[in-house]
C-alpha cells in the first residue's frame, strides 16, 4: 500500500511532468521531445510505485531509469540556461532551480528498488 505521502509525491511528480507537456507544446517545443520527457517522468512515477509496493525491478527498468534520469538532467540544464538567458528574477530562478531538483528522490527511490532485484 501506497503511504499519504507517496500519493502526494506522485502527484507532484505528475503535476510537474504534465505543466511541462503542456509548456513544451505551449512554445511549439519538438512534439517528440515534449513526449519524451513526459515519458522519462512515467519511469520515475513507476519508481516511486515499486519503491512503495517494495517491489524489485531488472535490467530493463535501471535502463530505463538511466536514460530517463540523463533526459531530465538535460532538459534541467537547458531550463537553467534558458533561465539567466531570460534575466528571470531571483524566484523564478529558485523555483527552475527546484523544479529540476524534484526528480531527484525518484531517481534514488528507483536505484533502491533496482538494488533490490526481488522483480528481476
Amino acid at each position: 500500500m501506497i503511504p499519504t505521502l507517496g500519493w502526494a509525491y506522485l502527484l507532484l511528480l505528475a503535476l510537474v511532468g504534465l505543466s511541462g507537456f503542456v509548456l513544451a507544446l505551449r512554445h511549439r517545443q519538438s512534439l517528440p521531445w515534449a513526449i519524451a520527457r513526459l515519458a522519462a517522468v512515467g519511469v520515475h512515477v513507476w519508481a516511486v510505485v515499486l519503491f512503495c509496493r517494495d517491489s524489485g525491478a531488472g535490467l530493463g527498468f535501471a535502463a530505463a531509469l538511466l536514460a530517463a534520469a540523463a533526459l531530465l538532467a538535460h532538459k534541467s540544464a537547458v531550463d537553467a540556461r534558458d533561465a539567466a538567458q531570460m534575466a528571470l528574477p531571483r524566484p523564478a530562478r529558485v523555483g527552475v532551480a527546484i523544479n529540476g531538483l524534484l526528480m531527484l528522490p525518484a531517481i534514488a527511490m528507483g536505484a533502491l528498488v533496482i538494488g533490490t532485484g526481488r522483480g528481476a
